[in-house]
């Protein structure tokens, strides 16, 4: 039986350890490059899975680690975008956090996100983000497969088209990430044992 390495899933208050130790390492990080962290911000993301609120947090994990955690909003495609752009159906990209010694844990989300909305009935046209780091943005369209569209206002605007990858369940085993715009969640992913 071929079991997926990595599981995407809901965060829960259970998980709230695992995040903190995960934004731990990324201030180690952060602070070995001489790049200015906002702790507080880092942290109130974070703090409803200890307070037992609902939060829109999801995480990729390898074996009981999280490599990352990611907040989507399917509601707007975040700052700098147009008014035409606006109208397209777009899921924004709100916060991404990977553990700096997992090199490949933003490409191997970005690439569950593509599939996970081409897989529901009415996907998106894009998935969006908006990044103020230039090298940020240049390595996310470099390795994870996004466009940069422009720069407006200090921060560079990126999306990808959802896209179907046929054997990802095989990497990666999942539950949805967060329903398209107004449709309801794709059933769960599950590593299979065949190779169709």
């Amino acid at each position: 039986m071929v079991i997926a390495p990595y599981c995407v899933r809901a965060l829960t208050p259970v998980d709230f350890p695992h995040a903190s130790r995960l934004l731990a390492r990324r201030w180690s990080r952060e602070a070995d490059c001489g790049r200015p962290v906002d702790h507080k911000q880092d942290y109130a993301l974070i703090l409803p899975l200890r307070t037992g609120d609902h939060p829109k947090l999801h995480g990729l994990f390898e074996d009981e680690g999280l490599v990352a955690m990611w907040e989507l909003d399917p509601t707007s495609p975040g700052p700098g975008w147009s008014a035409a752009e606006r109208q397209e159906r777009s899921v924004c990209l709100f916060v991404l956090y990977t553990d700096p010694t997992h090199r490949n844990a933003g490409r191997l989300v970005s690439l569950w996100l593509a599939d996970h909305f081409a897989r529901t009935p009415r996907p998106p046209v894009w998935l969006r983000c908006s990044i103020p780091d230039g090298r940020l943005a240049a390595h996310i369209s470099g390795t994870w497969g996004w466009q940069e569209v422009r720069q407006e206002g200090g921060r560079h605007l990126l999306q990808r088209p959802p896209e179907l990858k046929p054997h990802l369940d095989l990497l990666i085993a999942g539950q949805p990430a967060s329903a398209a715009p107004g449709e309801s969640p794709r059933p769960l992913a599950l590593a299979r044992t065949d190779h169709s």
